[in-house]
């Protein structure tokens, strides 16, 4: 090469934050989009439940309204219906923006509704707000997720994209967590919930911002994939999703008859009752059956089974149900025909791994501000500092230590020690319940009492900050390894549907057992309720011990967790 050639090499630009966030507008967009998405998450699934507390609403009712938040478990079912469709009367915006400001303001006007209210008198009006702005909370979700892909021009651009995201994402859990608490001790909820809303409605501004990426088709970058689904009749393959759709259809129609039953006729509805007898049908309904039916068709191609014979459907709804085939049955195919057995086993963890944190949130601000069955009668402002500050760096200490722990033992021994940290920090709350003995002696025995005291907190919440630093350092560790173990499940081929589809299943169970422990709460006490999370919580752990002996088996290149795409 000559001098000249190489001195005209281009040289990689330096990356600078400054310029980038002054001068690329997408940067604010994504901050704000982070926002939008974040708000609606934190006060649907966390912040209304401390206003419900304040009116001194029953644990059990409280339960049954965690289910209005079900949409962000089953979001992934009508993403295929925004892949391609423009927001009507809005259209002329773009594929992608067209969705941002209808959404957006419906929104808005929810948490307005919400301030329009109390618990007391309205709480069924409340709730069935609740599950239209967790819909289009979670429909937002897939939109801004969309586009935070396809606007970036490389790996490292989205990677800038995605830190932003995660920056307003964030602060959305301050403003509509802490900031809500401290602001309804101050001014009361009614008002601290209508300027939600306008902080809401001040996220539109993204939508006026925000460039149109190119459709998904048009980019340079466009890469060619070739479906599993031609692989599988045209009539099996319409069977197995209409099985599916009709098993789901029920579970959803279940779930909302009997949470329109439980809130509005709570003495006959009986959410033990509930979920003894149907949990497990619908959890049979809408995993079981998305598994079998894989099952199914694998057996089906490999033996060269003879099509079934179903009635043709016009070209338009043809093309929606392989959209939803491509959506739903054929990422849980892939898993089955990589794992083949140890496909059950993944499932298993998949929905029992995550059950002592997920169920235990919608309860979260009852425990810390109730006053009935071992609460701790704590002020907004209180839990506030706890919870929503300093457990939060608590949780992200957990995360940072969580993969360095991962680098250092490795995967599945991460898996398993995070296991047994997530179910035996629930016991930190269970001694707070019983007035906290052991936790009051460990304060005094590390000196926590006269540290806090230094920041004016007095031994009660320095009790709360210590129980809650603990359950957040193990929730933040068990996430890191959970989701790398989950990565390693998830097929690139089928990346973003896949890691949407398995994410989902991960929060099914402790969705479903919110209303049961409620009742339990109700009847028995917290104490009670956190023992049996802490006992549920041992299960995922011998799962985890099981399927780290299997892969110890195995030899080093079969134990390789990163899956190869399936043809």
């Amino acid at each position: 090469m000559t001098g000249e050639a190489a001195s005209a090499k281009p040289k990689k630009p330096k990356s600078n934050w400054r310029k980038t966030l002054f001068s690329d507008r997408r940067m604010v967009v994504m901050l704000l989009l982070g926002i939008a998405s974040g708000l609606p998450f934190a006060v649907i699934t966390g912040t209304l439940n401390a206003w419900f507390t304040k009116y001194e609403i029953a644990i059990a009712t409280i339960g049954v309204f965690a289910w209005s938040g079900l949409a962000y478990s089953f979001k992934f079912l009508w993403s295929p219906a925004l892949h391609r469709t423009a927001a009507p009367f809005f259209s002329k915006m773009g594929l992608r923006r067209s969705w941002f400001i209808p959404i957006q303001g419906a929104i808005a006007l929810c948490f307005l509704g919400f301030s329009l209210m109390n618990p007391a008198d309205h709480f069924g009006l409340i709730a069935l707000l609740a599950v239209v702005a967790a819909f289009l909370s979670a429909t937002f979700d897939i939109v801004v997720d969309a586009w935070r892909i396809e606007t970036a021009n490389s790996p490292d651009d989205l990677d800038t994209l995605t830190t932003f995201y995660q920056g307003g994402y964030r602060s959305a859990a301050f403003i509509g967590g802490a900031g809500a608490l401290i602001l309804s001790d101050a001014i009361g909820w009614n008002l601290t919930l209508a300027i939600l809303g306008v902080v809401m409605a001040i996220t539109i501004y993204a939508a006026i911002l925000a460039p149109e990426p190119p459709r998904p088709e048009d980019r340079v970058d466009a890469k060619v994939v070739t479906p599993m689904i031609g692989t599988f009749t045209q009539g099996w393959r319409n069977l197995v999703l209409l099985i599916v759709m009709l098993g789901w259809a029920w579970a959803f129609v279940t779930l909302g008859w009997f949470m329109y039953a439980a809130i509005s006729s709570p003495e006959t509805a009986k959410a033990g009752e509930f979920t003894a007898n149907l949990g497990w049908l619908i959890v049979l309904a809408t995993v079981g059956l998305p598994a079998f039916g894989g099952i199914w068709l694998l057996h089906a191609r490999a033996k060269g089974l003879n099509d079934v014979k179903l009635p043709a459907l016009p070209a338009k709804v043809q093309g929606a149900a392989d959209s939803m085939f491509s959506a739903i049955i054929e990422p849980m195919v892939d898993v089955i025909a990589r794992l083949k057995w140890v496909a059950l086993l993944a499932l298993a963890i998949i929905l029992t791994y995550r059950f002592t944190d997920s169920v235990w949130g919608s309860f979260a601000y009852p425990f810390y501000m109730g006053n009935t069955g071992g609460a701790l009668a704590h002020t907004a402002t209180e839990v506030a500092l706890a919870s929503k500050m300093v457990g939060v760096v608590a949780t992200i200490v957990g995360i940072v230590g969580g993969g360095i722990l991962l680098k250092i033992i490795g995967r599945m021994p991460a898996l398993v020690i995070a296991g047994v940290l997530a179910a035996v920090t629930n016991l930190l709350f269970y001694d707070l319940a019983m007035r906290g003995p052991v936790v009051s002696g460990a304060v005094e025995f590390l000196f926590l009492d006269d540290l806090f005291a230094l920041f004016g907190q007095d031994v009660r919440n320095a009790r709360l900050i210590t129980a809650i630093m603990g359950e957040n350092l193990a929730v933040g560790f068990a996430s890191v390894a959970y989701v790398a173990y989950l990565s390693g499940i998830v097929n690139p081929k089928y990346a973003a549907v896949q890691y949407a589809l398995l994410g989902s299943l991960t929060l099914l169970i402790g969705q479903l057992g919110k209303p049961a422990l409620g009742a339990m709460i109700d009847q028995q006490g917290f104490g009670a309720a956190f023992l049996l999370v802490t006992a549920i919580g041992i299960i995922p752990v011998f799962l985890t011990l099981g399927e780290w002996y299997r892969q110890s088996r195995l030899p080093k290149a079969a134990a390789e967790p990163t899956p190869v795409a399936a043809e």
